[in-house]
């Protein structure tokens, strides 16, 4: 699987190199605020790292993080997600965190497309989601502009970081994201 690339990114397995800007994107608040993480130590980080180098894609219940890069300067700017799930491995659910100076530029929409078209078109996925609390709007309008379906609104459905938060849940079929592929190529 790895590593793929984009017009601008390569998506790619960690190295020892990425362990201090990881580290600088995980322990910011502001990154933090949306995420299931407060922060992280770096024994923590390393112990990421290594496990995540070595990580087989595709493995159901298991979270894949992948590296996001540059391709001007190799550095770590940030990193993504997959889980193809457990219940049913024709599924993932997908994510994405971007140290904040390189948040708005672009890269989640182009990291996630170019995640996006691997899981259906070399994975053959049949479905991906994404959740995101509302009150994070960039989140939730990257995922409509990647043509993903806000399928619903849970209403204090989960307990995080001491409150119950809402959830927007956001779903995307291989043939809806294959056919705007297509569609954008024309």
């Amino acid at each position: 699987m790895l590593p793929l690339s984009s017009p601008r990114l390569v998506l790619r397995r960690f190295t020892p190199d990425d362990l201090d800007p990881f580290l600088a994107y995980r322990n910011d608040p502001l990154v933090a605020r949306f995420q299931g993480w407060e922060g992280c130590s770096r024994d923590e980080a390393a112990a990421l790292i290594r496990a995540q180098s070595v990580q087989e894609p595709g493995v159901p219940g298991q979270w894949l993080q992948v590296a996001i890069s540059p391709r001007a300067t190799n550095h770590l700017v940030g990193d993504c997600g997959l889980k193809v799930h457990a219940h049913d491995p024709r599924q993932a659910t997908l994510g994405v965190t971007l140290a904040r100076p390189h948040q708005g530029l672009g890269y989640a929409t182009e990291t996630l497309s170019t995640l996006l078209n691997y899981v259906f078109g070399t994975m053959n996925l049949h479905r991906v989601i994404a959740d995101t609390d509302p009150e994070n709007v960039p989140s939730w309008r990257l995922l409509e502009r990647l043509g993903m379906r806000r399928e619903a609104h849970t209403r204090q459905s989960l307990w995080f970081k001491g409150r119950w938060a809402d959830e927007y849940l956001y779903a995307i079929l291989a043939e809806e994201w294959l056919s705007r592929e297509r569609q954008s190529r024309i």
